[in-house]
C-alpha cells in the first residue's frame, strides 16, 4: 500500500478553503486550523514510518473536523489491525461527496485495492500524477505502485524524480533506501547512502536511525547496526521498534539471551503488549535449530492471548500470528502431527481476518492461501495428487483477480511435488515463476539447482542467503542450513 499524502493548504475557521497551491501538492481541506495542525502533525511521524504515533493525531482532526477527508484517509493508513482498517477505509470511502479531485482519485485506488486490481491501482496513481505533476508525493505513490508490480527501475526512476521536485522529501528517500535494501538488484551502499541522508535530514527521529541500522545490517556490519538501534532507542524509550531490532542484531551477533530480552523490553512498550513474540521464538531457531520449543514457545504465547485486555481484532491478529508462523515451521521439517495442530488454530483465524478486512480480494487470496498450505501439507506426505489438486484450486479460485502475480502459490506447490520427486528441472521452471526478492524461493530455488548438478549457482545463491540478516521466520529457518553449506564448500 502506497503511503500518505502531504498538506499544503490554508484555511480559515468554518470555511473550507483548498489549497491556493493545488498544483504544487496534493490539496485537502478543513474548516479548523486546529484540526489541520493535528493532521499536519500526524503526517510528519507518518512520513517517518510512524503510523502508531500519528493515529491519535488523526483521531484528533477528525474529532474538530468530522468532514476531514484527508484525516480519514491517513485513519485508515495507520489503522492498527485488519478489522480497524477495514472500518476506516469504509469510512473514508463514503466521504466521496466531501471529496475534492485528489480524495477521489485515491477513494478509486481504494476500492481497486479492495478487488487487488492492480491495473486500476496503477491507471490511478498515474491520474494522481497526471493531475498534480509538480506533486513529489504522487511521484512517489506512483514508484510504489511500479515497484509492487515488481517493476523496481521504473519504480526508482519516480522516486528519483520525487527528488528533484524536493530534495529533502522523506518519502521519497526512504523508498529508494529500502528499494534498494530489499528489491533486485538491490545494493546496500547505496541504500545506506539514503538512509543516511534522511538521518541526517531528521536527527532526532527514532526511525530514520532504524533505517540507517537496517541499511548497516544488510552488510553485515552488525556492531553498527546495534549502536544505530541504541541511538534510536535513546531518542525514543517507547519505541517498540528500536528495542526488537536491537534484539535482531544480536540475534545474528550470537547474543540470543541479551536478544530474548530485547524482544520482551520491546513486547513491553508495544502498543497492545504482544510485540516480537515471533523474533524472540525464532531465536531457537538461531541459537541450535530446536523447532519444537519454538513451535511450544509460540503455542504457550498464544495461550496468553485471550486474557489480554485489548480488542478482539487484535487478539485474532496476534494469534493468527503465532499459529501461521507455526504452520510454517512444521511444514519446513515436515512435522505432520504439529502442522495439523496448527493448522486446526490458524484457518479459522486466518478467516476471521478476512471478514475483519472485508473486501472479495482479501477474502479470496485467504482461501487461496489456505488451499496452499494444505496443499504442502500432502507434499510431505507424499500425496502429490492431492497436492496438485490444490494447486489447479489455487488457480481457480483467484481467477477473479486482476494481479499478474497471483498465481505463485500455484507455482510453488508444483515446484515442491517435482523436487520432492526428482525432477528437478521441472522445479527449476516453476521456482522462474517466483519473485527473486523472496528468499524462500531463492532457497528452494539453491537447493533445485544443487540437486540437478548446477553447483556453481546453488553456492551463489546460498552464500546470499547466508548473510541476508533480516529476521524473519523463513530465515530462521534456513539461515544455518545456508551457512553450513557456504562453509562445507569453502565458498
Amino acid at each position: 500500500m502506497v503511503m500518505g499524502a502531504l498538506l499544503l493548504t490554508n484555511c480559515q475557521e468554518k470555511q473550507k478553503q483548498e489549497s491556493a497551491e493545488a498544483d504544487h501538492e496534493i490539496p485537502v481541506s478543513t474548516s479548523s486550523e486546529e484540526a489541520l495542525q493535528n493532521f499536519n502533525e500526524g503526517l510528519a511521524l507518518f512520513d517517518e514510518g510512524n503510523g502508531q504515533k500519528a493515529r491519535p493525531l488523526f483521531d484528533k482532526a477528525l474529532e474538530l473536523d468530522p468532514n476531514f477527508v484527508s484525516a480519514q484517509w491517513y485513519r485508515a493508513w495507520s489503522a492498527n489491525s485488519a478489522k480497524d482498517w477495514g472500518e476506516n477505509r469504509d469510512k473514508f470511502l463514503a466521504m466521496r461527496d466531501q471529496a475534492n479531485e485528489a480524495e477521489a482519485i485515491i477513494m478509486d485506488y481504494f476500492e481497486a485495492d479492495k478487488k487487488d486490481d492492480e491495473e486500476k491501482e496503477l491507471e490511478t496513481m498515474k491520474k494522481l500524477v497526471s493531475a498534480y505533476p509538480k506533486s513529489a508525493r504522487a511521484l512517489v505513490f506512483l514508484g510504489d505502485e511500479y515497484s509492487g508490480l515488481e517493476d523496481h527501475e521504473t519504480g526508482r526512476s519516480h522516486y528519483e524524480k520525487a527528488l528533484e521536485l524536493d530534495e529533502d522529501f522523506i518519502p521519497a528517500i526512504n523508498a529508494l533506501g529500502f528499494s534498494y535494501m530489499f528489491s533486485e538488484p538491490v545494493d546496500y551502499e547505496k541504500c545506506e547512502t539514503y538512509m543516511a541522508k534522511a538521518a541526517a535530514i531528521l536527527p532526532n527521529s527514532s526511525k530514520t536511525h532504524i533505517n540507517l541500522g537496517d541499511a548497516y545490517r544488510a552488510q553485515n556490519k552488525l556492531e553498527d547496526a546495534l549502536a544505530s538501534y541504541k541511538k534510536a532507542t535513546e531518542l525514543d524509550p517507547e519505541d517498540e521498534v528500536t528495542l526488537s531490532k536491537a534484539g535482531h542484531a544480536n540475534t545474528f551477533l550470537g547474543n540470543y539471551e541479551e536478544a530474548r530480552k530485547n524482544f520482551q523490553d520491546s513486547r513491553a512498550v508495544s502498543e497492545f503488549g504482544t510485540g516480537a513474540f515471533g523474533p524472540e521464538a525464532f531465536t531457537y531457531l538461531y541459537e541450535n535449530g530446536d523447532y519444537q520449543k519454538t513451535l511450544d514457545f509460540l503455542s504457550e504465547f498464544s495461550a496468553k492471548i485471550d486474557g489480554m485486555d485489548i480488542p478482539e481484532s487484535n487478539k485474532t491478529g496476534a494469534k493468527a500470528g503465532c499459529a501461521g508462523i507455526s504452520v510454517v515451521i512444521a511444514t519446513h521439517f515436515k512435522d505432520s502431527e504439529r502442522l495439523n495442530e496448527a493448522m486446526k488454530s490458524w484457518k479459522p483465524l486466518t478467516t476471521k481476518q478476512a471478514e475483519d478486512v472485508d473486501s472479495e480480494s482479501a477474502r479470496l487470496y485467504t482461501q487461496a492461501n489456505i488451499l496452499y498450505w494444505e496443499g504442502l501439507a500432502h507434499v510431505i506426505e507424499g500425496e502429490f495428487e492431492g497436492a496438485s489438486a490444490k494447486a489447479d484450486m489455487i488457480k481457480t479460485t483467484l481467477e477473479p483477480i486482476n494481479d499478474p502475480n497471483k498465481l505463485r502459490p500455484y507455482h510453488r506447490i508444483h515446484a515442491r511435488v517435482n523436487f520432492d520427486q526428482g525432477n528437478y528441472d521441472k522445479a527449476l521452471e516453476h521456482l522462474a515463476e517466483m519473485d527473486e526478492s523472496n528468499i524462500y524461493d531463492k532457497y528452494w530455488t539453491a537447493k533445485a539447482h544443487m540437486k540437478a548438478g548446477n553447483t556453481d549457482k546453488a553456492l551463489e545463491m546460498f552464500k546470499e542467503l547466508s548473510t541476508w540478516n533480516f529476521n524473519n521466520v523463513i530465515y530462521a529457518l534456513i539461515r544455518n542450513e545456508s551457512i553450513a553449506i557456504v562453509e562445507s564448500q569453502n565458498v
